[in-house]
């Protein structure tokens, strides 16, 4: 392939990727559809923005939600404003809260008097409903349901709860971060499937999350660049069809010369004197010919290694003899294996 036309694929490649990353991120974050009322989209006067951003300026980690209750995973508070009725009582949409509620979960709802006698979810509660207790933050009521399992929390004047309002009315947002707080679960969701911001089921790309999304982005970006520019092994040269193979002991070989420069002789004897005490220590504690023949060429290395006075010459010296007995341990070895 032309390496012009290479260049030119590599760089309309690289935009669309950054494109389509940008894409994916912002549809993590953005709803695409019009911002209604009474929903966390919403950033007029009848939205609910402030109330989600101040939820995750607190410490909780808030997300949105739009599908049906029996897609939601991973145990999170769920909170549903004034939901609506044709989508809350559904009959599918009922037998999931239950189950979900049975799970141990906790729904927190926050109504008005417009909507508070069109929802199944109190007649639910008068049946089943262990405990209840209610408490006051400024205006609004905070009522808790025990169920046998899950929790549901009900807070009223819904409208203070709006962006028109919340800044004004701090009770509102004082009691709604208590009750996220006294529920202790870092996960929230804002139920939006009940504000008919509705999708009907998750597909694959929404299922593998926003991590599996970026994962794939970059699986395909490589499958791209190798069809493009075709495979090339780690320590290849480029433009080169055979395989570059490093120096023999590059490594070894440059410490040495580092050591040699930098005359850094005690290191190198201590490197020599540590792994030979560690790898014979059994000899050297045992009385023998082996501890005999070690021990004065052991003194004289810790000699040195305290005074750091030792030349070149002298370590060669050292070297050489503590590789001499090292071989005769090994070659007396050998032989008692033999006997």
């Amino acid at each position: 392939m032309n390496v012009r036309l290479k260049n030119c694929l590599l760089f309309v490649l690289a935009i669309f990727m950054s494109v389509f990353a940008v894409t994916v991120l912002y549809s993590a974050t953005v709803y695409k559809t019009d911002y209604a009322d009474y929903t966390t989209y919403g950033t007029g006067d009848l939205g609910l923005k402030a109330l989600y951003l101040l939820a995750g300026k607190c410490g909780f980690r808030v997300s949105r939600y739009h599908y049906p209750v029996k897609f939601l995973r991973d145990n999170p508070v769920m909170v549903a404003y004034c939901p609506a009725g044709s989508v809350f009582n559904d009959n599918e949409e009922k037998n999931g809260l239950r189950n979900w509620l049975n799970n141990g979960n906790t729904l927190v709802v926050i109504l008005d008097h417009r909507n508070i006698d069109n929802l199944w979810i109190f007649d639910y509660i008068s049946e089943n409903r262990r405990w209840y207790e209610t408490e006051n933050a400024g205006n609004v009521t905070i009522t808790w349901y025990g169920l046998e399992n899950g929790v549901i929390c009900v807070l009223d004047s819904a409208d203070r709860f709006l962006n028109k309002n919340i800044s004004d009315n701090t009770g509102a947002a004082v009691a709604f971060i208590n009750v996220l707080a006294r529920i202790n679960n870092p996960k929230v969701v804002f139920n939006e499937y009940y504000r008919f911001m509705q999708k009907p089921a998750p597909g694959l790309w929404d299922l593998i999350g926003h991590t599996g999304q970026l994962i794939v982005i970059q699986l395909v970006t490589v499958v791209l660049l190798v069809v493009i520019r075709g495979w090339k092994t780690f320590g290849r040269v480029r433009g080169d069809r055979e395989m570059t193979k490093r120096a023999e002991n590059e490594i070894v070989m440059a410490l040495a010369g580092l050591y040699q420069k930098e005359k850094a002789y005690s290191l190198v004897l201590s490197n020599y004197y540590g792994r030979f005490v560690r790898r014979y220590g059994g000899y050297l504690r045992t009385a023998g010919y082996v501890r005999d023949k070690a021990l004065p060429l052991l003194n004289e290395c810790e000699y040195y290694l305290r005074t750091g006075d030792l030349s070149k010459k002298k370590l060669k010296e050292i070297v050489l003899g503590l590789q001499k007995l090292e071989l005769e341990i090994s070659n007396r070895n050998q032989r008692q294996r033999k006997e």
